[in-house]
């Protein structure tokens, strides 16, 4: 099975996969850095960090990955999220991912300087509203989810709902991705609905060597 590319505005991703923000200090620029060297979109979990931190953890994954696709995600509900946000484009980011919360302000920062915003939605009217206001795509979550808007529903049943309200951005399932047979669920999920690009976030636990943390 070939993956299609991912095109989030004027980025293009190779492996239509992106890799969960998890905070506090758990996606930063080392895993960020992986992903994006192995195709995909690294997040950097910004919430929790100061600024300062985040500016490190940045140009960090820059460093260990100059031509990969490296995002922010932040939650909406955090004290410090627009002074974030503003950080990290401030510091080149290449898109920013905002759930626990929704913000119509954070699009106006992504329109002035040109940087793709993705919000996390649990609704086929929230996306409307995301794409009607500059959204370069949309993540959906649902019940299964750790930042959904507060639903009830599966992602497997808002997804088709989504997909079919939004026009001309991509529309990314997320939570509940856990092994190879959710990854083939979600793949089956958007194969059955033409023109739509092929977009599944996993979160998954990192494992990593004592010497290498």
């Amino acid at each position: 099975m070939k993956l299609p590319e991912l095109r989030i505005g004027n980025l293009v991703a190779k492996v239509p996969i992106i890799q969960g923000g998890m905070a506090i200090r758990l996606s930063t620029a080392r895993l960020a850095a992986a992903v994006a060297n192995e195709g995909g979109i690294g997040l950097i979990a910004a919430s929790g960090l100061p600024f300062d931190e985040l500016r490190y953890e940045i140009q960090l994954a820059r460093k260990l990955s100059p031509t990969g696709i490296i995002g922010i995600n932040a939650m909406v509900a955090a004290t410090q999220f627009a002074g974030l946000v503003k950080t990290a484009i401030e510091e080149g980011i290449d898109l920013v991912v905002a759930g626990a919360g929704f913000s119509r302000d954070m699009f106006a920062m992504g329109k002035e300087s040109g940087t793709p915003i993705v919000p996390i939605v649990s609704s086929a009217k929230l996306a409307r509203i995301s794409e009607g206001l500059g959204a370069a795509a949309v993540i959906v979550e649902g019940c299964e989810a750790g930042g959904h808007l507060g639903t009830d529903r599966s992602a497997r049943e808002i997804v088709p709902e989504v997909v079919a309200a939004v026009k001309n951005i991509p529309v990314i399932a997320a939570g509940g991705v856990l092994d190879g047979h959710d990854i083939v669920e979600m793949l089956k999920m958007f194969f059955q609905t033409p023109l739509y690009y092929v977009d599944v976030v996993i979160k998954q636990r990192i494992k990593q060597e004592p010497s290498k943390m």
